[in-house]
């Protein structure tokens, strides 16, 4: 049988790791993960020897039911190609950081290319 004192040290471990999506996909307070992005290529994916970021951010309002957010990129993907000096895209990753259960998040396509 468990004594008070653990139960009072274990209750809000369990709450910390459901809180940061340890025991879901996506935490209530912060979400980090990379995924592949599909993009139409020929054959297997492959990496390139460059990369290039874009950056989408968007911040949501929480309280109402209205689903009011802004929504805005750094860049166009041909512009950061072209300042990577890339000419040819083969692969791309999406990376997503998550603050409040999505209130703010931030989307980086990485694109691998030559």
């Amino acid at each position: 049988m468990a004594t008070d004192a653990t139960l009072r040290l274990a209750l809000p471990l369990l709450g910390l790791l459901a809180c940061s999506g340890c025991f879901a996909p996506r935490g209530l307070l912060v979400t980090s993960n990379t995924v592949p992005y599909t993009l139409p290529v020929e054959g297997a994916a492959r990496r390139g020897t460059r990369q290039c970021t874009v950056d989408i951010t968007q911040i949501k309002e929480p309280l109402s039911r209205a689903n009011l957010s802004v929504l805005w990129t750094n860049r166009a993907v041909r512009d950061a190609a072209k300042r990577a000096g890339m000419t040819e895209l083969h692969y791309a990753d999406i990376e997503t950081l998550s603050f409040l259960n999505g209130v703010y998040a931030r989307r980086r396509l990485i694109f691998h290319g030559n």
